[in-house]
């Protein structure tokens, strides 16, 4: 690894200037240390052999006392800036990769882990910190000092000077040994951290999934296994890290003890006055130190290191070249387009060719993964033909302006990305500006305005990520609104009406009808209500078999074989491998051993990625999500005050090795000193020249204190580190066993990205109230306490000064410094988590806010919280450098002090002259016990918010009531009653359902139906024991269910929700999420069911494809039929089916709904639905309306008379009608 990465030169401006302000301020510094030395060469001198008075040693004296003020003022200049220009440097990388990362676009970050990207710009950047603050100084200082201290030692003493010459380059070699060794492991452990990252998002996202199929608990294991793994490349690294400062410190310490030792030995013989001797003994230490810290900074600076090997590997990632011309009005044209992704042997879409005339409304028709949003992606500019071309007025897509024609376009992906803010602000996301009169109109032709006045802050209603507290359908019609206010030339409409009932339906449909008008229209379409509002169709057949590829967040992916009919009525063929993909990017973007980890246990350890929406049992169905309190969001009423005690309360066990620690800790600092001391006697006593005899026990015990130093800071390190990083591994299984209980609604309203904030970087932080406070201080106390009692007993007032000074030091400054620092520290960490959450934002809604046109301004948002960040550690850095600062004043006060009592000691008679020497030494020893207690300080006061932030989360009320002692579970649930239930989400302030009842016997099916909103989701959560009912009863076979473990009740009644999450992982390993014992035929059989058994046996690794991040290597339908799968091998003995056919063409959809009514025929079934083909063969259909039964009975009862539901069927039949004109 470089000491300088000259891309960090090149990337941050402030490192140059920086590291120019270093090398001027250790020149200064240089020069500082060596007048001191100098100075109290000459106070020990004249006091001892020349009998001076300390009014004849005044101007020394004084100068001392100088000196302390010049060094203390170098120390705060030097500290200040390095904290400030690492703030600077981190928010100046943190903005070019965000930017980067915008500007390679969606069709990049398709290829990526999200989770493991916002690490990178996260904590990644932080990890820095300490390159700057810490590294880059002490490399600085490495350059200057040892040069002008050799300079000075070669001038009195040759002889020392060779010694240390010899000597010093020993360090920077084993510096480069031991950092070639460590980063390879660095660059591990940064993996490893990154892999936490995705994972910790993979399973937060599908934690409603994971609970479904009783596997939620298991995961607690897995994040144990992987902080384990964690921990273990942790301490491989440290040891590593460790082993390299033993060796410096040891190498550094040994030479001082050998330059002691001979200079002693040469006062002996009377070949070196005491003046010359003092001087050597001072100036060495200072040689060997700026080296030695290098050392001991490497391992904080290396992780950060790690991380910007990554952070530039973004940074020097070519961004594609754009055209630049204006562009022309007219016809949409797509002239034998075709593409092949990189990495793939064949074509995912071939030479397909249509044109939308201006003006022209064209419906995209065919099954599901058969290229149709692929299309809608290359007319976006997401992804680039590989052969022909899309032209707009004649012109080449690829030559004009992307932000110009983006400009023209308003698009609804098939899976609309709504971000955390108001429901105006959501549907203003194209046109900021719009006045309240727009937005009504939008929402009212979106028909969404019913709904959303419903709300008690209406339009002002903040959502949660990714609109949860909404419907499917409600989710829908905002992402419909928003298209309707952008009012722009060229609509896109990916599947507008998924999720929603007919009549919401017929609403949109009326509404696209008006919007159509005079605008250029691309539908891509799976429900027929929609081709009447088309001009013209353009059938797509379906793919023969394989995977999708790739394509950014929002869109469904491409088939491996389409078939698209022109405008002239031929039919061109289309073929694609199965798996025709971004193959290589994708499978790039996957450590090799998560794959293997996802192998390790079936169905438990799915792999790291990032959710980007919310699992439909997440979300809440009807109508009104209000605000209710999010994780940290409550008082925290006298938790502050407690906060710390807990953190101590996490050693539990561990206590001992802390204990041993804190005493290894302490008998470093004590070895310091007593080298030090006993150098200091060894070399007045030398001046004397004893038989050598009399010096032996002093030359012992200064190798012994040489030795020992390096010894037991070594075993101090290794001991705490392998303690407190164990008990972080603790903590972050218990924050996450906690998100379990949440889930899913009580983390409705609390974002991700500031989850992922508190599970990494806050429980990271915690770290530091051990190793940076606790341990250090309570060392710290010991060492003082000890210095300064032997220094009392050489000389009381001495001592006395000395206790002063180091009480001072280790806790007046720390107490002023943590006063100014106080707001500052308990700030940073919110706002690392406000910073987490808009880089999630960015990351995950590339697509939607390129094609909106706000994609510079949400990154100016995330540079706004960078930049709000960089302001709060700013002002910390502040209170940093003013601690350092007085730090060094008080330690050199301290010793002209000392050295003023001391020659009054002298003088009197109280202190032998040989004694002055260590009066005056030990001082600058024992003040490295509290040099960094102010900065200790701060790391106590950033700890305790963040512990405040962890300790949220862990006290975050249940929103489910489980019963203290659970009753034995039936065997089978047989009948399932609910009787006058009644259901409310949190802060809403209406009933979701009201007086249901309901009795499921076995076998009996029964199909849900009504309007979006209507109460079908929230019935489904009810069942599983998602949700609690205010009102009425739920029993199973005569059972209380609210007596019953959530999960007892889980393993009985089964959900496929509308939007299931499917993992990061492989085919195999998502299926096997349902049943851990399932044979390949069982596999085989649940994916027939689904009819997607010929799609898997063309896939080109088989059921171990990988499906990328929340199955984004799949096209809607697929993920859907792939989710059906799961549920179906189960088994469950009740299943609910939430809308299982959304997101299918017509044709699949029902023929889909028909297999599932024969597979399904003798078992337990709740069907909820929109469609209403195929319900004669259920038992009963309930139609709900406002969560409320409006109609119950078979299908032929209720078709037979007037009603909500011979209302659906008419307006079915009558859109069939169109396909079967079409």
């Amino acid at each position: 690894m470089k000491p300088i990465d000259p891309r960090l030169l090149r990337h941050a401006r402030a490192t140059r200037r920086f590291l120019t302000a270093v090398v001027a301020l250790g020149a200064v510094g240089a020069g500082l240390v060596i007048a001191q030395a100098m100075l109290i060469a000459d106070v020990v001198v004249g006091a001892f052999q020349r009998g001076l008075s300390a009014g004849e040693l005044r101007t020394p004296l004084l100068l001392l006392v100088a000196v302390a003020a010049g060094r203390a003022l170098v120390s705060w200049l030097t500290e200040l800036a390095a904290h400030r220009a690492s703030a600077a440097v981190k928010s100046e990388l943190r903005g070019q990769l965000l930017e980067r990362a915008a500007q390679l676009g969606p069709g990049w970050l398709g290829g990526q882990r999200t989770g493991s990207l916002v690490a990178l710009a996260t904590r990644g950047i932080d990890a820095l910190d300490d390159y700057f603050s810490r590294y880059l100084p002490q490399l600085g200082l490495a350059v200057v000092v040892p040069v002008a201290v050799l300079a000075r030692i070669v001038t009195e003493d040759w002889v020392s000077a060779a010694i240390i010459v010899g000597t010093l380059p020993l360090i920077p070699v084993f510096m480069m040994l031991i950092g070639w060794a460590t980063q390879s492991r660095m660059d591990r452990q940064w993996r490893l951290l990154s892999r936490l990252s995705g994972h910790f998002l993979d399973v937060v996202a599908g934690l409603p999934t994971l609970k479904v199929f009783g596997r939620a608990k298991a995961q607690a294991e897995s994040i144990r296994r992987i902080t384990g793994e964690y921990r273990q490349a942790t301490m491989r690294t440290l040891r590593i890290a460790f082993i390299s400062s033993f060796a410096l410190e040891l190498l550094a310490t040994l030479s001082v003890a050998l330059v002691a030792v001979t200079i002693g030995m040469r006062l002996v013989h009377g070949d070196m006055d005491l003046y010359t001797g003092l001087l050597v003994l001072v100036l060495a230490p200072e040689a060997y130190l700026p080296l030695r810290q290098v050392g001991a900074q490497y391992h904080a600076a290396a992780e950060g290191l790690a991380a910007a090997e990554e952070i530039f590997a973004v940074l020097e990632t070519p961004v594609p070249a754009s055209g630049t011309a204006p562009v022309p009005a007219g016809a949409l044209a797509f002239e034998d387009v075709t593409v092949r992704y990189p990495g793939r042997a064949r074509d995912a879409v071939a030479e397909v060719s249509f044109t939308v005339a201006p003006g022209e409304t064209v419906a995209l028709v065919g099954p599901s993964g058969a290229g149709k949003s692929t299309l809608l992606n290359v007319l976006l500019g997401f992804v680039r033909p590989s052969r022909g071309r899309v032209s707009v007025g004649g012109a080449d897509l690829a030559d004009v302006d992307p932000e110009q024609w983006r400009s023209r376009i308003a698009w609804v992906p098939q899976r609309p990305q709504l971000f955390a803010g108001t429901i105006a602000e959501n549907v203003r996301l194209a046109r900021p500006g719009a006045d309240e009169a727009a937005l009504r109109r939008a929402l009212a032709d979106a028909g969404a305005a019913g709904f959303v006045d419903a709300l008690p802050e209406g339009a002002g209603t903040v959502l949660g990520e990714d609109g949860a507290g909404l419907s499917a359908g409600q989710r829908q019609r905002l992402a419909l609104a928003r298209a309707f206010l952008a009012d722009r030339p060229v609509l896109l409409l990916d599947e507008p009406t998924a999720a929603l009932d007919g009549a919401t339906e017929a609403e949109v449909v009326a509404a696209v009808r008006r919007l159509t008008e005079g605008r250029t229209v691309l539908l891509v379409v799976h429900r027929p209500a929609l081709l009447d509002v088309a001009d013209r169709v353009v059938r797509l057949t379906e793919p023969r078999d394989g995977m999708t590829p790739t394509a950014p967040t929002g869109t469904t992916r491409a088939p491996d074989s389409t078939w698209a009919t022109g405008a002239d009525g031929t039919t061109a063929p289309a073929k694609a491998p199965a798996g025709a993909d971004r193959g290589d990017e994708m499978i790039a973007g996957v450590d090799r051993d998560d794959i293997a980890l996802a192998g390790t246990d079936r169905g438990t350890d799915v792999l790291a990625g990032v959710d980007r929406g919310t699992d439909g049992a997440a979300g809440a169905d009807p109508g009104s999500p209000v605000p209710v309190r999010a994780v940290g969001g409550g008082p925290r009423g006298d938790a502050p005050r407690r906060v710390l005690a807990r953190v101590r309360a996490m050693s539990g066990p561990r206590k001992g090795r802390l204990a041993l620690a804190l005493l290894l800790g302490a008998l470093a600092l004590g070895s310091a000193v007593g080298l030090m001391a006993t150098s200091g006697w060894l070399i007045s006593r030398a001046s004397q020249q004893p038989p050598v005899l009399y010096l032996m026990v002093a030359v012992t015990a200064t190798r012994a204190f040489g030795i020992g130093r390096a010894v037991f800071r070594y075993a101090e390190r290794l001991v705490s580190h392998d303690a407190v990083l164990r008990m972080l591994a603790d903590t972050r299984v218990a924050v996450y066993r906690r998100l379990e209980r949440l889930a899913p609604a009580g983390l409705r309203r609390t974002r991700r990205g500031d989850l992922l904030s508190r599970l990494v970087a806050d429980v990271d932080a915690l770290q530091d109230y051990w190793l940076r406070w606790l341990l250090p201080a309570g060392a710290a106390v010991a060492v003082s306490a000890a210095a300064a009692g032997f220094t009392a007993w050489l000389l009381p007032e001495a001592g006395a000064v000395l206790a002063v000074g180091l009480l001072t030091a280790g806790a007046g400054v720390p107490v002023l410094t943590g006063a100014v620092s106080r707001r500052a520290e308990r700030r940073l960490a919110p706002a690392r988590g406000v910073l987490a959450t808009r880089v999630t934002d960015l990351l995950t809604g590339t697509a939607e806010l390129t094609v909106a046109g706000v994609l510079p301004a949400r990154t100016a948002d995330a540079r706004r919280a960078d930049g709000e960040l960089t302001r709060i550690a700013s002002r910390a850095a502040t209170a940093t450098a003013l601690g350092d600062g007085l730090t060094a004043l008080v330690c050199g006060l301290t010793v002209a002090a000392t050295a003023l009592v001391g020659v009054q000691g002298v003088a009197a008679g109280r202190l032998g002259g040989v004694a002055l020497a260590v009066v005056v030494l030990t001082p600058l020893a024992a003040f490295e016990a509290v040099l960094g207690l102010p900065l200790a300080v701060q790391y106590r006061q950033r700890v305790r918010r963040s512990a405040e932030r962890v300790h949220e989360v862990l006290d975050a009320p249940d929103p489910v009531r489980e019963p203290e002692r659970p009753r034995q579970a039936p065997a089978t649930p047989f009948p399932v009653v609910l009787r006058n239930l009644t259901a409310r989400h949190a802060g809403q302030d209406r009933d979701a359902l009201a007086g249901l009842d309901l009795t499921l016997e076995q076998g009996r099916r029964i199909a849900v139906v009504g309007p979006s909103g209507s109460g079908k989701t929230t019935l489904a959560q009810t069942l599983l024991r998602f949700l609690d009912a205010s009102a009425g009863s739920y029993t199973l076979a005569g059972v209380d269910a609210y007596g019953l473990d959530g999960d007892d009740v889980r393993r009985l009644v089964g959900l496929c929700a509308q939007d299931a999450h499917l993992f990061d992982s492989s085919v195999r390993e998502n299926l096997l999420l349902a049943r851990r014992d399932a044979t390949e035929e069982d596999l085989r059989a649940a994916l027939g069911r689904a009819r997607l058994l010929d799609w898997a046996d063309g896939l080109p690794d088989g059921l171990d494809t990988l499906v990328g991040e929340h199955g984004a290597r799949l096209s809607g339908g697929q993920r859907q039929r792939l989710a059906l799968a799961r549920a179906l091998l189960a088994d469950f003995p009740v299943l609910v089916l939430d809308e299982p056919a959304e997101h299918l063409d017509l044709p699949t959809a029902d023929a889909l709904t028909a297999d599932l009514l024969a597979a399904t025929e003798g078992r337990t079934t709740l069907l909820i639905t929109h469609r209403l083909a195929g319900l004669d063969a259920v038992d009963e259909v309930v139609v709900l309306d406002g969560g409320r039964v409006a109609q119950r009975g078979t299908y032929r009862e209720l078709a037979a008379v007037p009603g909500p539901l011979r209302a659906m069927a008419e307006r079915e039949a009558a859109t069939e009608l169109l396909v079967t004109a079409g």
